[in-house]
């Protein structure tokens, strides 16, 4: 066995956490500029100068989500009930909404609560108005679909992968039940005792009590976001028994307050330089990202330029609205148009439609 003097490691690796911890100081005040000062002027600067044309804008987006939803609506109903056509899928749907709106608006508490009762009485089928399909009509529209759309035979499936699959299929297709959930092969077996403790408990209440005394917003006056996050990321490594996560977390709050002592591993000490690292990376990504958008620096923009550039921008994301939406209200629209009537054929007096000349 050799003995190691490691107190140089532990020295290098804490410098390197200092110069990181530097690095990413100055990259969190950059991300606190943008989302503190320069997002905020940008957002302001935006509703004074192009208030009515992100106005219409907005509103030609509603519109055009609106009717792209009663598109996606018809489409469905088409699939689900079998129409062969878009214009009889929304003449059903409009029906079932005038229905339900007569429904509400001529039959009061009492009376609403019969009608429901008599739904559900097989006695009287006639007055039966069912909100969606039968069970019968789910496992019609399901095989269907299996055949169909997966090109699987449902008769050559075990009664375990119909019943998962027919359960799936109503959930996410039809919006009713919830997915599948087997049983256990062997339900007699219940919950397992819980295991016993684990030499590690009691360190992990240690340095969780420890972290505590460092970190609780009661105990510290200089709480800020950064001692937020640490605070929250301490109560999830106790939550999920997190011993490694722990030891990083004394060791990074070692190193905040330049308090590093021989309870301070090597190994601590390069959990807490990767997290750095990791963290400083994830900030880069997000700094980078925000250096694309128009509100980086606000502050030192030139607006009549910026305002000339995003007229233009948004006079363009305008006219493609418009145009859309005239696109989609035409398609709509074109459900309700009537058909146009074929012109009758003469008749054929010998099968082979002779015509009559005056010669």
């Amino acid at each position: 066995m050799v003995w190691v003097d490691q107190e140089p490691f532990r020295r290098d690796a804490a410098s390197s956490c200092r110069r990181e911890m530097k690095r990413l100081e100055t990259a969190r005040a950059q991300w606190r500029q943008f989302e503190q000062e320069d997002k905020p002027a940008f957002t302001r600067w935006m509703a004074a100068t192009f208030g009515a044309l992100l106005s219409e804008i907005r509103e030609l987006g509603d519109l055009l989500r609106r009717n792209e939803a009663l598109v996606a609506e018809v489409e469905a109903e088409m699939f689900m009930r079998g129409w062969t056509s878009y214009a009889a899928a929304y003449d059903a749907i409009q029906r079932r909404k005038e229905m339900a709106s007569f429904t509400r608006e001529n039959v009061d508490a009492k009376s609403a609560a019969d009608f429901d009762g008599a739904e559900s009485d097989a006695a009287h089928p006639d007055e039966t108005m069912p909100e969606g399909p039968s069970e019968f009509e789910q496992e019609f529209l399901f095989e269907r679909f299996l055949e169909e759309v997966l090109g699987m035979d449902p008769h050559r499936l075990s009664d375990r992968a119909y019943q998962r699959m027919f359960a799936d299929f109503q959930a996410k297709l039809l919006g009713q039940g919830s997915k599948y959930e087997p049983e256990p092969e062997n339900p007699s077996i219940g919950a397992q005792p819980s295991e016993e403790r684990k030499p590690e408990d009691v360190r992990i209440k240690e340095i969780y009590r420890l972290l505590v005394r460092r970190l609780h917003p009661d105990t510290r006056a200089d709480t800020d976001a950064e001692v937020s996050a640490l605070w929250h990321e301490v109560q999830e490594a106790y939550a999920a028994g997190n011993l490694e996560r722990l030891e990083m977390l004394v060791a990074l709050t070692d190193i905040q307050a330049e308090s590093m002592g021989e309870h301070t591993s090597l190994s601590q000490l390069r959990a807490v330089l990767k997290e750095l690292r990791r963290s400083y990376q994830a900030l880069q990504r997000s700094l980078s990202a925000a250096r694309k958008e128009l509100a980086w620096e606000f502050r030192n923009a030139d607006l009549v330029r910026l305002e000339g550039r995003m007229r233009k921008q948004m006079e363009q994301d305008r006219g493609r609205l418009r145009e859309q939406c005239r696109e989609v209200e035409a398609f709509i629209s074109s459900w309700s148009e009537p058909k146009r009537k074929r012109p009758k054929k003469g008749r054929r007096k010998d099968g082979v439609g002779q015509r009559e000349f005056r010669f």
